[in-house]
Formats: C-alpha cells, sequence, structure tokens
C-alpha cells in the first residue's frame, strides 16, 4: 500500500457498486420506499469518497489514513441496508417458497424450522451456535487489521477481495428478495426473543433492532467467513488453518439459528471459494494497470515539466 497512488483497485468496485445502485433506484423508483432519500445518499457517499481520495496525501493523519482505506468497510452496513430496500424491482414479492422447496427436497423437511427446534431448550448447544453466528461480525474486520497492522502492503488487496464477495452477495440480494428463516412467523419470533445465554441474546438485540428484511440468498456471513479464512491462510500461514473451523460452525448456525434456508450455505460457500481467486486475479490486473496508467501519466508531466522549462529558458 503506497501513499503516491490516489486511486486502488476497491476505489473502483465501490463506485461501480453505486452507479449499479444509482440506475437500479432510478428505475424502479416506484417500488423503492424513500427512493429519492437512497438516491441522493448514493450521491452525497461518492462525492466524498471523492474527496478522500483526493486529499490524501503523504501528510495526512493516522485517522485520514485509516478512513481512506477503510471506508468500504464502514459503507458495508448502510450498503446491505438498501439491498433489503430496493430487492423488489425484479420480483414484487418474496420467492423464499422456491427455496423452500429445495430445502425440502433435499431433506423430507425444512431444516431452518426444525435443527434449531430440536435443541430449543438445551442452552450450551444454542450457545455454542449463536456464538458463531456471531464470530462473523469479528472474523473479517479481524483479519483485516491483521493485515492492515502487521501486513500493510497486502491491505490493499485483502479489502479488495472483501469488497468483492461482498457486493457479489448484495447484487443477488437486490436481485432475489429471499428473506430466509425469518419468513415463517414462528421463526422471526424467535430470532427476537430474548432467552437462553448471553450470545443468544446479543442476535436477539441485534434482530430487534434491525430492519433488514429479505437478504438470505446467498449466506453472506458463510461466504465472507471463507474468504476471511482463506486470506488469514494466505497472509499469516497456520492462522487460516486454525481459523476453519469457524466458517464450518457458521455454516450449520446459519440454518440452526434460523436465519437461513440450507440452499443459501451451499451458494455462501460456492460465493466463498468461488469468488476469493477470481477476485485475485481482479485486483492483480486492476492494480496493474492503474500502476501503468500513473507511471505513464507521471512521465507526462514531467515531459511537460521540461518542455516548458525550455521554452521559459
Amino acid at each position: 500500500m503506497t501513499r503516491q497512488t490516489k486511486i486502488h483497485s476497491f476505489d473502483l468496485l465501490v463506485f461501480i457498486y453505486i452507479l449499479i445502485n444509482i440506475v437500479l433506484i432510478a428505475v424502479g423508483s416506484s417500488r423503492i420506499n424513500g427512493a429519492g432519500y437512497h438516491l441522493g445518499a448514493f450521491v452525497i457517499i461518492s462525492i466524498l469518497i471523492y474527496v478522500l481520495i483526493k486529499g490524501y496525501n503523504e501528510k495526512s493523519g493516522k485517522i485520514i489514513t485509516f478512513l481512506r482505506y477503510w471506508y468500504p468497510f464502514i459503507l458495508f452496513g448502510y450498503f446491505f441496508e438498501v439491498t433489503t430496500i430496493a430487492n423488489k424491482v425484479f420480483f414484487p414479492e418474496f420467492i423464499d417458497p422456491f427455496f423452500m422447496k429445495i430445502d425440502q427436497w433435499m431433506f423430507g423437511y425444512q431444516p431452518v424450522v426444525e435443527w434449531g427446534l430440536r435443541y430449543e431448550n438445551n442452552v450450551f448447544v444454542q450457545e455454542i451456535l449463536y456464538f458463531a453466528y456471531f464470530t462473523y461480525y469479528i472474523l473479517f474486520p479481524g483479519v483485516g487489521l491483521l493485515v492492515y497492522f502487521k501486513k500493510r502492503e497486502s491491505f490493499v488487496k485483502y479489502t479488495f477481495t472483501v469488497v468483492f464477495s461482498f457486493y457479489a452477495c448484495y447484487l443477488t440480494y437486490l436481485i432475489l428478495p429471499v428473506v430466509g428463516g425469518r419468513y415463517f412467523p414462528e421463526l422471526a419470533e424467535i430470532a427476537t426473543t430474548y432467552k437462553g445465554g448471553p450470545f443468544r441474546h446479543i442476535m436477539a438485540f441485534i434482530y430487534t433492532h434491525s430492519n433488514h428484511f429479505g437478504s438470505a440468498f446467498p449466506s453472506s456471513h458463510v461466504a465472507l467467513a471463507i474468504t476471511a479464512t482463506i486470506a488469514a491462510g494466505h497472509y499469516f500461514g497456520k492462522l487460516g488453518y486454525y481459523l476453519s473451523p469457524i466458517p464450518i460452525l457458521i455454516m450449520i448456525a446459519t440454518v440452526f439459528c434460523h436465519y437461513h434456508y440450507f440452499i443459501d450455505v451451499i451458494f455462501g460457500v460456492i460465493y466463498g471459494v468461488g469468488l476469493y481467486y477470481p477476485a485475485v486475479k481482479l485486483y492483480e490486473k486492476l492494480e496493474n494497470n492503474i500502476q501503468n496508467r500513473m507511471k505513464s501519466s507521471n512521465k507526462q508531466r514531467k515531459w511537460s515539466y521540461e518542455q516548458n522549462a525550455k521554452t521559459v529558458q
């Protein structure tokens, strides 16, 4: 990560994603609550990002530097919220029954209902899996912090892979409105009921105070847990091996805790594993192009400066 580089590959992803959302919201405004507000928000966010990129230089302090490279992580929350507001443009209703049929075909019952209810009164099992589900909120930013402070030169690459995976999930959410387990009223109630141990309480608090609805396919918890674990192994060797039980437990927890259909987990694995290495390849290509363009631009400026100097003489 060099301070001389004004723009990075993940910046391009962010701007492209914002543009897609602006077009989608403009086209489907009649089906989106607060369409004008969100259009304005995306425009303002774009301007702020542009100012941050242009204003960043060698003399920028630690806070500005941190914001410059972490702003995509800060935006994940709002971008995720928009996916649950703007996801009725292509399908006017939730399409959960289709995904239920897939699970029913695979198991002969609904795992999102049955798995958790079988151990509803077993606090020990409940806590292990609710804790596993909660670790998602720590895993990918935690690995990011390690890369940022221990392998700063690789942070842009890590950010790109995380952003790429997130946006792939988000774009799918915008097209396919799937609620997941909370489509069942009784499971929606369970998700916001305070009972059991501390981690179940934490997740109940999150779902009680979160307005997101319709963002289940694929499971971003699974996809990003896999992305972060592969990256940890790539940058820190055995750390990836030590973290590998976490995405496995998250795969179980997403269904057990009544949040996702099993098919969501399968595609979460496909997104997590299948997109990581293409993301790395795309990152390398984009960064090389950006660097080459910068070198060419610097040479052009140097040539112009020398010609002007000769003219003055």
